[in-house]
């Protein structure tokens, strides 16, 4: 048995998708109807912890709206045939990286809806050559996730949860943590600033509406210091209520671009630290000396990608 946290497609979107899925693979069409996953059965490592997550966030999701677009394949149509799934208001990728927190294991599969599936499919192949270069041009709105069990008998709705959008009341932040020879870059925030003068701060920012936590951080990465950042799975989520946020964090073992300090009226100035350093360091947060020191031994286990940067002087 295989258990999925899923979307279900409704109305027009499943009328046009089924007809493709009864004609390509109707074994599939009678197991499930058309849905996008968003937590695979390989990725979950607890799922009670899982379950935990996605109640919480979904009470604070608003219904999310989905697009369907081009018709693709893996390995010719051999691995299967699927329309691409766009997430235009980041809803989707954002609920993702927030149920895919450690310990669970993020995949970072393209969002997706299955047309023909090669297990189940006859000949996934001729579907592939029938829908080549198609686009669906579909779009529509759902509002709640499914938690699901899948066997050779059919699909199974185990839970539903519902998107209520209620607001947190939290500002939402997004931030990176760039790791590089044993060291993590901060930045010096300038001593004109409202919040937090004078204290070292991981380059980062405000979610702007409409974009996901992900989004939010590679964007201001570009703008604060000029690195398009790798971001794999996410990492780590700060919920403060005594000061009214909720910061997501990403590891970031490589990227392009040589960070250089973007906006001196913000920081200013920014440099690489140690493990050893960051003690006595005046942070903005008190979590951090705990949370950096893991980082980078995490990466120090895996290794990192961008190497022999020149450490400016404290």
């Amino acid at each position: 048995m295989r258990r999925h946290v899923g979307l279900q497609l409704g109305g027009p979107v499943a009328e046009a998708l089924d007809r493709l899925r009864s004609r390509w693979d109707p074994v599939m069409a009678r197991l499930a109807p058309p849905h996008v996953t968003v937590v695979y059965p390989e990725e979950t490592v607890d799922a009670g912890l899982l379950l935990d997550r996605l109640a919480e966030a979904a009470a604070e999701t608003p219904p999310i709206r989905l697009r369907i677009g081009d018709v693709a394949c893996d390995d010719d149509g051999r691995g299967g045939v699927y329309a691409a799934v766009a997430d235009p208001t980041g809803g989707l990728t954002a609920l993702r990286d927030r149920l895919l927190l450690p310990p669970q294991r993020f995949s970072g599969y393209p969002f997706h809806t299955t047309i023909a599936h090669p297990r189940t499919a006859d000949a996934p192949e001729g579907c592939w050559a029938a829908l080549r270069g198609r686009t669906l041009d579909l779009s529509c709105v759902v509002d709640e996730a499914q938690w699901t069990v899948t066997d050779d008998s059919g699909r199974t709705v185990l839970a539903t949860f519902p998107f209520e959008g209620r607001p947190s009341g939290r500002v939402a932040v997004a931030t990176g943590i760039l790791v590089a020879d044993g060291r993590v870059l901060l930045g010096l925030r300038s001593r004109d600033r409202a919040n937090y003068p004078g204290r070292w701060d991981l380059p980062g920012g405000h979610v702007e509406p409409g974009e996901s936590p992900r989004d939010a951080a590679r964007r201001e990465l570009r703008e604060e210091i000029g690195v398009d950042a790798d971001l794999a799975g996410p990492w780590h989520r700060i919920v403060d209520d005594t000061i009214g946020i909720e910061m997501s964090l990403w590891i970031v073992r490589s990227w392009r671009g040589e960070p250089v300090n973007l906006v001196p009226h913000e920081h200013e100035r920014i440099a690489w630290w140690a493990a050893g350093d960051l003690p006595v360091l005046d942070l903005t947060h008190p979590a951090y000396v705990d949370l950096l020191t893991r980082a980078l031994k995490g990466v120090a286990a895996q290794g990192s990608a961008n190497t022999g940067l020149e450490r400016p002087r404290p």
